[in-house]
């Protein structure tokens, strides 16, 4: 009986055990920018997604700019949101802009004519989202969100995202290179660059799970973590950018 029971309570065990490791697995696969983040001892504060695509041209006249701006806001779910158009002889731009308490949006409709008329015009939509996460799943959210938002238009989403997080104080002579090497292990990164200054490091790698590359040197990279030192707030500030990091830091 006690054998059994020994075997019986080893099963269950197991059986836990395959659920936690499952869950992580797929947790990593989904979020490996955040759990980047983590592991170099930083909450994730803010992320940006931005993206933009080119959309079919055809049918499409500067009035229709203005739609699409607006249906891209209304498919994001919001509103509230400022309008404004720019205008050149070759370019026709509808910007819509939100912001509120630890979020902006912007989206950018455009049409780039050639000057030379047997080229057809050129229609760009943009899509950027800054935000404060309040969950873990939120970037991905807002990632599945936005490219979703483009294919409805006929584009393909080219995506950058960013996240932003911090240390308190100042890093000791080496602590920098330890917290980002930290950081590539996490992600399994394996390191194509580093650059290193006073008060600020930026390494940039390549993650065989993250789909979307860029090609820089006949190398690809898909991942850039930057740690920087801001003595008026004195914080280490990391930011981790997939392919690259896409905004100032």
């Amino acid at each position: 009986m006690k054998y059994r029971s020994r075997i019986l309570v080893a099963a269950i065990c197991l059986v836990f055990l395959c659920i936690i490791i499952g869950q992580a697995k797929n947790s990593f696969e989904r979020e490996p920018l955040s759990a980047a983040m983590h592991a170099m001892g930083a909450g994730v504060e803010e992320l940006s997604v931005n993206a933009w695509a080119k959309l079919p041209a055809a049918g499409q006249s500067d009035a229709d700019l203005e739609d699409v701006a607006r249906s891209a806001m209304a498919q994001l779910g919001i509103s509230g949101y400022q309008l404004s158009k720019h205008q050149t002889d070759y370019q026709r731009m509808v910007r819509a802009e939100w912001v509120a308490d630890y979020s902006h949006a912007v989206v950018i409709a455009e049409r780039i004519s050639s000057t030379r008329k047997s080229e057809q015009d050129e229609v760009y939509l943009v899509v950027l989202v800054e935000t404060k996460p309040g969950s873990e799943t939120e970037l991905q959210a807002w990632q599945n969100k936005i490219s979703e938002v483009i294919k409805n238009f006929g584009g393909f989403p080219r995506i950058s995202t960013c996240l932003v997080g911090w240390l308190d104080g100042k890093l000791e002579d080496g602590e920098t290179s330890i917290v980002l090497e930290n950081g590539f292990k996490t992600a399994n990164a394996t390191m194509i660059d580093s650059v290193r200054y006073d008060n600020f490091a930026s390494d940039t790698g390549y993650v065989p799970g993250i789909t979307d590359y860029l090609e820089v040197g006949g190398k690809k990279v898909n991942i850039n973590m930057a740690m920087r030192y801001s003595s008026y707030d004195d914080r280490t500030y990391i930011t981790i950018g997939s392919p690259v990091i896409t905004r100032e830091y």
